[in-house]
């Protein structure tokens, strides 16, 4: 598949929906967090609010923006190994798009097709940029499952201290871990996309259905170009994919740590740093499947009725106020400003 077929105009950003979308997420965002703080402890909230220094808020902010610098780094050592120079200024557009537009999509699943739609565009065949993404996606997917499974003890004390609300984590776990193993195993047999396809073709009535058959068949070609390229990275750059692997828990663990600042900050409890990272992988399992831009309110809502097992209930909405402030509505602020600044006219620019 050529990336001269893609279709720019489904795949640029539309500054349109951006807006649409930023002023949704913060709507709802805001919206559940003042219901929160009505049904816990609206004067209390407001006064941790008072006495929070900036200063705080920025140390959090950039507990979590070190994840960009590693992911920066990711890019640049799989791209390398392919033989490919990617500019700095591309590589941080690259990186910084996926996190925003994640976070201003439902679900936050529009970040990945973007960062393959970018990569194209400056260059990267598009089976090449296919498997750059992916393979991070399915590294994230096996990290967390395997924090689960060697913590499980820890999951357990978390899930005990949930209380009732215990079986909406356990259901998104299983629900979780069900999908990571479908896509694992598309990604390691990509073929079955395609006879997916095929079959649907069969047994669809279809006016064109020769139109159909002729895209299926340029998807077989394309599909067998990128298991070529993920068997390449995979078998024959293992040591790529382990150092990518362990670069992405290292992202993994400052997000975490973000939220473990502002818990301790807030409240003042000698929290462990590992439990509030084993959380943190739970939670991340769980909340995506909030239909909203970037999982807002959803975040919100399932991490007050999880914290409150965790802290004291007068800081649960102080504390999911200014963590998300500064890992999230922030965030896309600064993302937004750093894909300007760094924003190029998607011509080739990679260097073979």
């Amino acid at each position: 598949m050529s990336k001269e077929t893609t279709n720019n105009n489904s795949h640029s950003l539309n500054k349109k929906k951006i807006i649409i979308n930023i002023i949704l997420a913060l709507i709802i965002g805001l919206t559940i967090n003042i219901l929160i703080s009505f049904f816990a402890n609206f004067e209390e909230t407001l006064n941790v609010l008072k006495t929070t220094k900036f200063s705080f808020i920025l140390k959090v902010f950039l507990a979590f923006s070190i994840a960009y610098l590693i992911d920066i780094l990711r890019l640049y050592i799989v791209t390398f190994s392919f033989q490919k120079r990617i500019k700095f200024k591309d590589a941080m557009f690259n990186t910084f798009s996926y996190y925003f537009v994640s976070n201003i999509t439902p679900m936050a699943s529009g970040g990945q097709p973007y960062q393959i739609y970018h990569l194209n565009k400056i260059g990267i065949e598009s089976t090449l940029a296919t498997n750059i993404v992916l393979s991070h996606f399915v590294e994230n997917l096996i990290f967390s499952a395997s924090i689960i499974l060697i913590f499980m003890h820890r999951v357990v004390n978390i899930l005990n201290k949930a209380g009732a609300r215990k079986h909406l984590l356990i259901i998104g776990i299983i629900l979780s871990l069900s999908f990571s193993f479908i896509v694992i195993l598309l990604f390691i047999r990509p073929k079955f996309v395609y006879n997916i396809f095929k079959f649907i073709v069969k047994i669809v009535p279809m006016k064109n259905k020769t139109k159909f058959e002729k895209r299926i068949a340029n998807l077989e070609n394309w599909l067998e170009e990128l298991k070529e390229s993920i068997n390449s990275l995979w078998i024959k750059k293992s040591i790529i994919v382990i150092i990518d692997f362990i670069l992405g828990g290292f992202i993994v663990l400052f997000h975490a740590l973000g939220l473990y600042l502002t818990l301790v900050g807030i409240t003042g409890i000698n929290l462990q740093f590992l439990d509030v990272f084993t959380l943190f992988v739970i939670m991340n399992f769980v909340i995506y499947y909030i239909p909203t831009p970037g999982s807002s309110g959803g975040v919100e809502v399932l991490y007050g009725i999880v914290l409150s097992g965790f802290i004291p209930g007068k800081f649960v909405s102080s504390t999911i106020l200014i963590w998300r402030f500064a890992t999230y509505y922030l965030q896309i602020a600064f993302q937004g400003l750093i894909m300007y600044l760094s924003k190029s006219n998607h011509k080739k620019t990679i260097e073979s």
